[in-house]
């Protein structure tokens, strides 16, 4: 699951309306942990949970300390990581996987679709490309 935002417009979910659920599926099997991140370009901050019992409550934690507001876009994960990456050029992608380097490298990937310089930072590069991981955030059942 994904987001991206750019600063100084509307953070953009992909395909998505603003303050979409990303990854919450219809119903949540018993045993998984969810985390969730919130974040508004806006306040250019982010917002993190982990381990909820279901998406929803994941969700509603981070939109709440978000403010709640429509440029809160919030991305849901189950039992895995959840990574944040942003670019010296304004953008801020996020991604999930199963593992911390799952998650990173996809959120590098999302990044590397509006930022092609950004893939480098998959290869040792994180200075050259100018892209940095925010936060990587695992559920407790995390692989």
């Amino acid at each position: 699951m994904s987001f991206i935002g750019k600063v100084g417009a509307a953070v953009v979910a992909v395909g998505l309306a603003a303050g979409s659920v990303l990854g919450a599926g219809s119903a949540d099997a018993a045993g998984d942990l969810w985390g969730a991140y919130a974040f508004s370009g806006q306040q250019w901050e982010s917002w993190s949970a982990v381990d909820w019992p279901s998406a929803e409550e994941a969700a509603a934690s981070v939109r709440d300390q978000c403010g709640g507001g429509e440029d809160c876009q919030v991305m849901t994960w189950a039992n895995g990581c959840g990574a944040l990456v942003w670019s010296d050029q304004g953008w801020v992608t996020g991604a999930s996987g199963p593992t911390r380097s799952e998650a990173i490298r996809k959120a590098i990937d999302n990044m590397s679709e509006h930022v092609p310089v950004a893939r480098l930072a998959n290869f040792g590069s994180s200075q050259l490309s100018g892209t940095e991981v925010v936060d990587v955030l695992c559920t407790a059942n995390a692989h």
